[in-house]
């Protein structure tokens, strides 16, 4: 049996765009089971035109407040995990023009490759013959981003992913959870596939392709080259949400974030030359690092999702240096635990990782 995929969209106040987008979604196959549509108080006659479509597969939410970008995408999660069938959800903005054949891609990908915790599509700004579009760039991982070009439908393995274009399962939903709705606008992305690869790791398959036709091509988080005014309050939660993200991560990167904001991005803003805005630019990263340090939101989980066992990267791999304290990890052996390993694989080698697995496998991981 074949298995579908939800789309979801979250949008506010760009009918034109919701429009072309939603166009693009509904024409993508056999592989789309249902369109979730996530309103965010739009005033511009986006309510009126989603309640006059009668396509059965759309799923329409007005949600009553804006719960920015965030908790769009949460919710949408939310309505897929709790309300829908569909094996896959699959997310965009409202201004993602999704190319033709770009689901089935991705769909062939995870159905070649089932250990695979999420996959996205390259991005390209404008126009399908446009430049990449530098905010959706994602950094492939380390020595193994090559280790899948070959083979008809090619990726490679990318570090984490924004949400524009990226799919992943009902299982990843149910071990991670939702969306982090409190980052509200930027990095919620990014926090989302960071859990997602500790599951397994993700991948951006190549002849996935969508045209991202946002209002300008910029590097995310560039405050420094940030001109446009009406964009500054987003960096209030840009540093906020880049500590928590850190902090999830290890404490060498939560420290590291801290090093960069206050060493780096703060003395840049302060004393490069030609900043626009300086007094308020420096203002937004003192305080955004700041509040992020007392910024610590629960992660939530869809209903059904308790007691589900979970899967982590970084426990397997530290079980395993308790297991050998002495011996290396080779790049072959971490490749093979990252996608088979488990951590019964350790148990009976010493008291310390016995200790360690017996507390992992309590806290309901496998």
């Amino acid at each position: 049996m074949k298995k579908t995929v939800a789309a979801a969209i979250v949008t506010y106040n760009r009918l034109a765009l919701l429009k072309e987008s939603l166009t693009a979604v509904l024409n993508q196959g056999d592989r789309l089971g249902h369109v979730i549509v996530v309103d965010n108080q739009s005033s511009d006659g986006t309510r009126e035109y989603l309640d006059g479509l009668t396509d059965p597969r759309l799923v329409i939410y007005h949600a009553k407040d804006n719960l920015g970008g965030a908790g769009g995408f949460n919710q949408a999660v939310r309505i897929f995990a709790e309300q829908l069938d569909d094996d896959f959800v699959w997310l965009m903005d409202d201004d993602t023009i999704a190319q033709p054949g770009s689901l089935q891609h991705l769909v062939d990908y995870t159905d070649q490759h089932p250990d695979v915790s999420f996959v996205n599509s390259q991005v390209r700004w404008g126009a399908l013959d446009g430049l990449p579009s530098w905010m959706n760039v994602t950094a492939p991982r380390g020595f193994t981003w090559s280790m899948d070009l070959q083979g008809d439908n090619p990726a490679v393995e990318v570090v984490n992913s924004t949400f524009v274009s990226v799919m992943f399962s009902r299982a990843m939903v149910m071990m991670v959870g939702l969306p982090q709705k409190e980052y509200f606008i930027w990095g919620d992305d990014m926090e989302y596939t960071n859990r997602l690869a500790n599951v397994y790791r993700g991948y951006m398959v190549l002849k996935s392709v969508v045209v991202h036709k946002s209002k300008e091509n910029t590097v995310p988080g560039d405050i420094v080259r940030e001109r446009d005014q009406s964009r500054l309050w987003r960096y209030r939660y840009e540093f906020r949400n880049r500590v928590l993200t850190a902090r999830r991560i290890s404490k060498k990167e939560l420290l590291k974030t801290i090093v960069r904001i206050y060493a780096y991005d703060l003395p840049r803003v302060t004393f490069k030359r030609h900043v626009t805005f300086r007094l308020k630019k420096m203002g937004m990263v003192f305080a955004g690092g700041f509040r992020g340090w007392f910024f610590r939101p629960k992660i939530e989980y869809p209903a059904g999702a308790k007691g589900q066992e979970k899967r982590s990267i970084n426990v397997i791999l530290h079980a395993r240096k308790l297991a050998n304290p002495t011996k290396m990890v080779t790049v072959d052996e971490e490749v093979d635990l990252i996608q088979h390993g488990r951590l019964t694989d350790f148990e009976g080698s010493n008291d310390k990782a016995d200790r360690y697995i017996k507390k992992a496998l309590a806290d309901g991981f496998e």
